[in-house]
């Protein structure tokens, strides 16, 4: 039996019990507008789950638990490119990772990516009634009724964190050393190292390729046992040096007053788009995507635009094969404001990996890492080589 509607209407605790109740097989996905999850069910038990967020991918759960480091993430992706074997296989056979344990954060991921769902309060749903993957899944352990009761205390939780870290924004400052002797979680030491009093909640998530809710909840533990103070948000200041986006009749009106459909916001789109400011291009775009995420048509319309914003990008010189080197001293990066984004990826700067290689473990999207590698090149910060 096939179902649709959007979470406004009906919850996705009520929505999941429906299921489970009727003993339902299939695949729930709930879209958003810019990310999409799916639920796969069999006879109402919850099997499996995956995401479309690239920090909801296997690769980038391993990094955020300290089971694989980044440097197998990219051994991994490299050979997935050329095998087309799955990202799991590859890790066992290369003992990354034993395959017990793949099967255990296999589950771990499903359920975390259920749980990501409860703090959606708009988003659009459909059942795919008898609609399962074609490949095998690794059945989860825990029941609905489970999951629901672990995503409502998650949103309880999430409600008290925010009253101390009320934005990701913010940056925690040590006051106590962090790292107990006994502390085994890996997951937990990345984060916990990750503090150096200037990194961001949002840096930190980026760093140690973490969830947001991951992040929040290891400083608030930390906080309220008095060895973490937090913050309030710095301002960033814009880049004088940044190629400024032209005035638009919807950048002068505002561009969430002036905007009122998707249309429009395309239109903005390539207007940018001619003018070779990519980033307000993609801005606009995906705006765009989550105004009207379900029309089929304008989809294509994104996707094409996309595709030639990725063209730009490479005319410009941001093409993967090409490597990206430093123009200034670190001393002198630190002294700079830079977005989470901007510091992820110039972090991974070392002179000899090249942007392919970077792309791959950044948790980013591919279109908005190679629109950080562009704002970097066209602000001077770093040069692009072409390959020896």
């Amino acid at each position: 039996m096939s179902i649709t509607g959007n979470l406004e209407t009906m919850s996705l605790a009520e929505l999941l019990q429906w299921l489970a109740n009727g003993r339902q097989t299939g695949t729930l996905i709930v879209d958003s507008g810019s990310v999409e999850k799916k639920i796969f069910l069999r006879n109402g038990a919850v099997l499996s789950s995956s995401s479309s967020d690239p920090r909801g991918f296997l690769g980038h759960f391993l990094v955020s638990k300290g089971v694989i480091s980044e440097e197998d993430l990219a051994k991994a992706m490299a050979i997935q490119a050329e095998q087309g074997m799955l990202l799991g296989e590859i890790l066992v056979e290369g003992g990354a990772i034993d395959q017990e344990m793949l099967d255990h954060m296999l589950r771990l991921k499903a359920e975390e990516n259920i749980y990501d769902l409860f703090a959606w309060e708009q988003g659009h749903f459909e059942f795919l009634d008898d609609e399962l993957p074609e490949y095998e899944l690794v059945p989860m352990s825990a029941n609905i009724t489970g999951l629901v009761m672990e995503g409502m205390r998650r949103i309880d939780m999430t409600k008290e964190i925010g009253k101390v870290i009320p934005s990701t924004h913010c940056v925690p400052v040590a006051v106590a050393p962090l790292l107990d002797e006994d502390e085994m979680d890996f997951g937990w030491r990345g984060v916990l190292e990750a503090v150096d009093d200037d990194r961001s909640v949002e840096d930190i998530c980026l760093h140690t390729h973490s969830s947001e809710f991951f992040v929040c909840d290891v400083l608030f533990r930390k906080m309220k046992e008095g060895k973490i103070k937090i913050v309030r948000p710095r301002v960033i200041a814009p880049d004088p040096q940044a190629p400024a986006a032209p005035a638009t009749a919807a950048d002068k009106s505002g561009t969430s007053a002036g905007m009122t459909n998707a249309q429009a916001l395309i239109s903005e789109a390539m207007v940018h788009l001619k003018l070779g400011v990519y980033e307000a291009a993609a801005r606009h775009l995906g705006a765009a995507t989550s105004l009207d995420p379900h029309n089929r048509e304008l989809a294509l319309v994104i996707k094409e635009l996309e595709s030639e914003v990725m063209a730009g990008l490479e005319r410009d010189g941001v093409r993967y094969e090409k490597t990206p080197v430093l123009e200034t001293t670190l001393d002198d990066l630190r002294a700079m404001s830079f977005s989470p984004e901007e510091g992820f990826i110039l972090s991974r700067i070392n002179g000899t990996s090249d942007i392919a290689s970077i792309v791959k473990i950044s948790p980013l999207s591919e279109i908005d890492s190679l629109l950080v590698f562009w704002k970097l090149s066209q602000s001077g910060q770093i040069r692009l080589e072409d390959p020896s």
